[in-house]
C-alpha cells in the first residue's frame, strides 16, 4: 500500500518541483551554479584551485541560505531581518519606564487652564469683553 506523508500544518506544505526541491530551492541552486561555474573557470588559472574553491563557497553560501535555510518557519530574509533588528537596532538593556496616563492627562488639563488664564488676562480680551457687555446691554434695553 502507498503511504503519503501529510504535513500537520497545511501551510508547511511545499510543492516539489525538480528532484525533490521546491521552486525557491531550484531557482537559488540554478543561480548559484550559473554564477559560480564561470567564476571558477576564470579564477582557477589565475589564483589556483584551493583559493578559487574558497571564493566559490563564499559566493554560493548566500544562495544556499536563501534557498534552503528556514528557522521556525521563517525564510532566511525574515530571519536575517529579525537578527539585525535584535542585535543592532534594539537596545540591549531596556529601562523600565512606566507611563502614568492620569498624570499625562492632568498635565494637559493644567496646560489648557493656564493658556485660558493667560488669554483672559490679556488686554484685548478685557476690551472685547467690555464691548460685548455694552452691546448686550443695549440690545436688552432696546427690547424693552
Amino acid at each position: 500500500m502507498i503511504e503519503v506523508k501529510v504535513p500537520k500544518e497545511i501551510r508547511a506544505y511545499r510543492e516539489k518541483l525538480f528532484f525533490g526541491l521546491n521552486l525557491r530551492q531550484t531557482i537559488c541552486g540554478v543561480l548559484a551554479i550559473v554564477l559560480n561555474i564561470p567564476i571558477y573557470i576564470y579564477l582557477r588559472p589565475v589564483i589556483g584551485d584551493d583559493l578559487a574553491a574558497w571564493i566559490i563557497i563564499c559566493i554560493a553560501a548566500p544562495f544556499f541560505f536563501i534557498g534552503f535555510f528556514q528557522y521556525n518557519g521563517m525564510p532566511f530574509e525574515q530571519f536575517a531581518l529579525c537578527i539585525i533588528r535584535f542585535q543592532l537596532l534594539a537596545p540591549r538593556k531596556r529601562k523600565y519606564k512606566s507611563e502614568n496616563l492620569y498624570a499625562i492627562l492632568m498635565e494637559a488639563h493644567h496646560r489648557k487652564i493656564a493658556m485660558e488664564r493667560k488669554r483672559r488676562e490679556s488686554a484685548f480680551y478685557k476690551l472685547t469683553r467690555r464691548f460685548n457687555k455694552r452691546r448686550k446691554l443695549k440690545k436688552y434695553l432696546e427690547l424693552k
